[in-house]
């Protein structure tokens, strides 16, 4: 749960085997999956992601994709998407059952993978934020983010600078909309506007952001 440990992983993935380390990290239910995963990775082959749960709109269907990396701890896995044509995040936790197919890679030169900022979001854009907290806040962020510890630092006094890029500001929002009177937004410009709509949709009496 800390940035030494996250770094530690990386390392070993790449001089182990991953189904050796996937035993270590992942067990019960989506233990299948994830093997079933690195199988696809290593053989190249195309998989289907069986009873897939969207966050979107809550659909439960089948997802044809070609698995090519995970991200820490198996948590997400990185997908070419043949029916949208761009590479997607999908989380293991959602997946019903992975099966694999007889089929190979049909799209390997477009598998890229994206910017994931430190509060687990995704996406191609990304912004710089920079955030003021005190010991509350800052505790909780590198309990609940570990990888944004290596861009805070002291700022004296108390208190702490966040200084980081995000690829959006839905997950820097929510942590700072549970924190409010701990955090300060400094310098960004484009949060403050995010907090400001959010507030003014879902509390009106908080518009105190920056």
């Amino acid at each position: 749960t800390n940035l030494l440990k996250q770094n530690l992983k990386r390392k070993l993935c790449t001089v182990y085997d991953n189904k050796t380390l996937a035993q270590t990290v992942v067990r019960g239910r989506q233990a299948p999956n994830i093997h079933a995963l690195i199988e696809a990775i290593e053989s190249r082959r195309q998989a289907v992601l069986c009873g897939y749960r969207s966050a979107h709109g809550g659909a439960v269907r089948d997802r044809l994709v070609e698995p090519f990396a995970f991200t820490t701890n198996y948590v997400q896995v990185w997908c070419y998407d043949p029916e949208a044509g761009v590479c997607k995040l999908f989380k293991t936790a959602r997946i019903g059952r992975v099966e694999l197919t007889g089929e190979p890679w049909r799209f390997e030169a477009a598998h890229r993978e994206g910017f994931i900022d430190v509060f687990r979001m995704h996406g191609t854009r990304r912004e710089r934020i920079r955030l003021e907290m005190g010991i509350r806040a800052y505790s909780l962020l590198v309990e609940e983010y570990p990888l944004a510890e290596r861009d805070v630092r002291p700022a004296g006094c108390g208190r702490w600078l966040l200084d980081t890029e995000v690829a959006g500001y839905a997950g820097v929002g929510r942590f700072v909309a549970g924190l409010l009177d701990d955090v300060r937004v400094v310098d960004s410009p484009g949060l403050v506007s995010y907090l400001r709509d959010y507030f003014a949709a879902y509390a009106p009496d908080r518009t105190d952001v920056s």
